[in-house]
């Protein structure tokens, strides 16, 4: 490799996935050294001690199943200086969002080209955000696709999602309110929707449009790249 190299390591917890942008670049992209992978945050941590030098660029998985928050990894290797680019198959916007908020330097959507992934390492390892495509800059971009649910909103229809009954959630919440103030938090939420033109009308109808979203654990499952 020369020095002006890109040293690209990656976490997934697939290994085919793993397995495949390994063969991608060798094909590909001479200019970026693959330094191998881990499957967990865990792992990798492990894997950046090993090196001698750190990557400039981590492909970090939204779902790794291992009850780490992907928004918390990202923001590590930010404080550190590493680069982190989202490699994902979530097409919901609340966990793109906010792993870009974390720190996250691009996005690339397992369904893009393989020259777009490509393209985007490279951009992040030279400063720049980019996407690897119109879906993956509309998920992070587009204000009309989604409400923004103030803290307190998002804590009583979390509430909901784990089956308490309306009546019980303000006693719930941290800190207690009446159930007059839950009501209000709920109209509010379908308000939000309904002021982008969904039509959201009840409690259990916000609870699904929140989850479609990513505002909720919910995530789809991973397709191989």
């Amino acid at each position: 490799m020369t020095e002006t190299s890109i040293r690209l390591t990656a976490v997934d917890d697939h290994p085919v996935v793993v397995e495949g942008i390994g063969a991608i670049l060798a094909r590909m992209a001479p200019d970026i050294e693959w330094l191998g992978a881990a499957c967990s945050w865990n792992s990798l941590q492990q894997l950046l001690a090993s090196f001698a030098a750190p990557p400039d660029v981590v492909l970090f998985d939204l779902h790794l199943h291992d009850g780490s928050q992907p928004t918390d990894g990202i923001a590590w290797l930010a404080a550190r200086g590493i680069r982190s680019v989202v490699l994902t198959s979530e097409v919901r916007p609340i966990p793109i969002r906010e792993a870009v908020m974390a720190g996250a330097s691009g996005v690339i959507l397992k369904s893009d080209p393989q020259r777009r992934m490509v393209e985007v390492i490279r951009s992040a390892a030279g400063g720049d955000f980019a996407v690897s495509g119109d879906l993956a800059y509309v998920l992070v971009t587009d204000d009309s696709m989604v409400p923004r649910l103030a803290p307190r909103e998002l804590e009583a229809l979390k509430l909901l999602a784990s089956g308490l009954p309306r009546k019980t959630i303000g006693r719930r919440m941290t800190p207690p309110v009446q159930m007059s103030t839950v009501v209000t938090y709920f109209n509010r939420i379908c308000e939000k929707y309904r002021e982008l033109g969904r039509d959201v009308q009840t409690p259990q109808e916000a609870l699904r449009a929140a989850s479609a979203d990513g505002y909720l654990d919910t995530p789809e499952p991973e397709r191989d790249l």
